[in-house]
């Protein structure tokens, strides 16, 4: 079985990397670090290739799928949609270029990366869309990275309409803060990376659809206003 896994170079994806690797899986790790990505491959020989690539630029899951053919890869059994990063400061005080590249980064390139490689993928094959709770929350401190993850949410609730029809599950997992690289300075009650990791292996084992972590984050979903509340980061 093969798995791709973006933003493998650190916090969960090196984590999920890690996992797969020793459920048996043939992994392709995709990030911006060539140095890491090298660490990985250094580490697990060949159990573990990788497309170095920069989903913030345009086209950018056009060349991944190329670097895999030209790996020899012709099948993909799982794909992790994990890359991902915030911009912490006013929704004012970004510029263009922060909100295209969040927007981008967070909700255009995970559905882009799972068209391209769908002629990878057949009936059993399962996407995981990293998303996370703060799609159903306010976030004044990273405004515009809850808009795109609320964006990707939706943006996956369609997805697994059409891909269902194709015998291709789409897993969507939304957790709490986590204390990862992603974070300048990590905030008060980040859950460990781990805790994310092993809640998605065991996602993509039995198939579940939806997956919150911690299992309370799902309250937020049913509340009766849209977004449920306003949520404040504490560094």
């Amino acid at each position: 079985m093969l798995a791709v896994v973006t933003g493998a170079s650190k916090g969960i994806g090196r984590l999920l990397v890690e996992r797969l690797i020793k459920k048996g899986y043939q992994v392709v790790g995709i990030a911006r670090s060539r140095e890491a990505l090298e660490e990985l491959k250094a580490r697990f020989g060949d159990s573990f290739e990788y497309v170095v690539q920069d989903l913030a630029k345009e086209n950018a899951e056009k060349d991944v799928k190329e670097a895999l053919e030209d790996l020899g890869v012709n099948r993909v059994d799982l794909l992790i949609n994990n890359a991902g990063f915030a911009v912490k400061k006013p929704l004012l005080e970004h510029n263009e270029e922060d909100l295209q590249k969040l927007f981008r980064v967070l909700a255009i390139s995970p559905v882009l990366m799972t068209k391209e490689l769908l002629p990878f993928m057949h009936r059993g094959g399962k996407v995981v869309m990293v998303i996370s709770g703060v799609a159903f929350v306010r976030t004044p401190e990273i405004p515009a990275y809850g808009a795109a993850k609320a964006a990707l949410h939706y943006l996956s609730l369609t997805l697994s309409e059409e891909l269902r029809e194709k015998g291709i599950k789409v897993i969507r997992v939304y957790p709490r803060q986590v204390a990862t690289p992603f974070w300048d300075k990590t905030p008060k009650g980040a859950i460990p990376p781990e805790q994310v990791a092993d809640a998605i292996m065991r996602a993509i084992e039995k198939e579940k659809e939806e997956v919150f972590v911690p299992g309370y984050i799902k309250v937020a979903k049913y509340l009766p206003r849209w977004p449920a509340l306003t949520y404040r980061f504490e560094f």
